[in-house]
């Protein structure tokens, strides 16, 4: 008798409603994750806690796809290079721009990029390259490696463009260089979330 109402005790506490919610849930997730996946891949517009959320449908996605300007033909774009030499080279400096920081995103480390935001509160003047050595520090413990030079480790933001020395000897200090001011705005953009978990 008291082995069947213990086991009555467990199964009331199991299928109470956050647990049997929980089951559920686990359910409606593992069924509809395509539908789910595709939703998400299509919000365009959402809210906080009025929990509004817009998606675009399939025939909004073919309208914005049929908007999309076709390939110019090797004669076409010949003349419209010649034509537009300012836009050209506008359009050019924005995708090589993109391009560049895209690639420096996927190679930086998290402390490279604490560096670099730490280099824009210091303005002009820059800091004392000596005084950077708690960012690198930092890399190797979360790293765990010994191999990676601090001379490498700025060397790498400065071949990027991103920083730039000044001074010399005891008084050698980095600075953040417009671009590298550019490439944060841009990856804060592109990634306002994701930026800051970067590893290392």
């Amino acid at each position: 008798m008291e082995i069947a109402k213990l086991v009555l005790d467990y199964l009331k506490a199991f299928l109470c409603w956050p647990v049997a919610a929980l089951i559920l849930g686990i359910l409606f997730l593992h069924n509809f994750k395509d539908a789910i996946s595709d939703f998400f891949r299509r919000i365009v517009r959402g809210e906080a806690y009025g929990v509004r959320v817009e998606a675009t449908s399939p025939s909004e996605q073919r309208k914005e796809a049929k908007e999309i300007e076709p390939i110019l033909t090797e004669t076409e774009l010949e003349r419209y290079i010649s034509e537009n030499p300012k836009q050209v080279l506008t359009d050019y400096k924005r995708v090589y721009n993109s391009y560049w920081f895209e690639r420096g995103y996927n190679l930086i480390f998290g402390t490279q990029l604490d560096l670099l935001e730490y280099l824009i509160g210091k303005g002009s003047e820059g800091e004392n390259y000596v005084n950077l050595t708690s960012f690198h520090n930092e890399f190797l413990k979360r790293s765990k490696t010994q191999t990676y030079q601090f001379a490498d480790y700025l060397g790498f933001l400065r071949d990027m463009n991103f920083v730039e020395y000044v001074g010399e000897g005891a008084d050698l200090s980095l600075r953040i260089s417009p671009y590298g001011v550019d490439f944060l705005s841009y990856i804060k953009g592109q990634y306002p979330s994701a930026y800051k978990f970067k590893p290392f």
